[in-house]
């Protein structure tokens, strides 16, 4: 038994001696001493800069708020800036394109437009309205705005298949440029924040940018 014994000690020592000198196991990746922490490498981060890294790994869209009217652009980002916390926010701008009206020219009286709508039902023209409120265009009837010039001639040219007289059409430009404030990588809570800024801007809305 004690020749057993001592064999079974020699044995390990050589093991370990192999392992040690030769293979080189016990290397860096094993030395405690190595792993130690290295304070210097040590690196405060910002809760901004943790926030945008954070997102960024999640994925998170970018976020609009917008339309708003030019005038009111800076008060706007100002806002979604307040909130971002050192997240990007920038803003895209969109000029509103030149549409194309269909009408019937103003008519002397209130009466009379509404006796010419009443008209235009009976032939068939169910989506007539009637201009109250702009002071030139006033007792004029609506019937339709379109993107093209193509496609309000072919509304004049359907107008008159039904025996509508009078119809015109012309240029009606767009309100201006209209401006989105857009926030990108921003994390749930701010999202969430960033919802409620709708309500001071009417008209405004929240939603993904275009094209992510």
């Amino acid at each position: 038994m004690r020749i057993l014994f001592f064999f079974l000690v020699f044995a390990n020592v050589v093991f370990f001696a192999y392992r040690f000198y030769v293979t080189g196991y016990a290397g860096r990746d094993t030395d405690p001493i190595g792993q130690q922490i290295q304070p210097e490498r040590i690196r405060i981060v910002a809760p901004e800069e943790l926030a945008r890294v954070a997102a960024s790994r999640r994925g998170v869209a970018c976020i609009e708020l917008g339309p708003v009217p030019a005038a009111e652009a800076a008060r706007a980002e100002e806002a979604v800036g307040g909130l971002a916390g050192g997240l990007k926010v920038s803003q895209r701008r969109a000029d509103e394109a030149t549409r194309w009206w269909v009408y019937i020219p103003p008519l002397p009286t209130r009466a009379a437009a509404n006796l010419r709508i009443a008209e235009l039902k009976k032939q068939g023209v169910d989506d007539s309205s009637l201009n109250s409120d702009d002071a030139v265009w006033r007792n004029a009837i609506s019937l339709g705005v379109f993107s093209s010039e193509d496609a309000a001639n072919r509304r004049v040219e359907e107008l008159k298949r039904r025996g509508v007289r009078g119809a015109q059409l012309a240029p009606r430009e767009g309100r201006g440029a209209r401006v989105y404030v857009q926030l990108r990588d921003a994390p749930d809570p701010v999202r969430m924040r960033f919802v409620e800024l709708k309500d001071g801007f009417p008209g405004a809305d929240v939603r993904e940018c275009p094209g992510g």
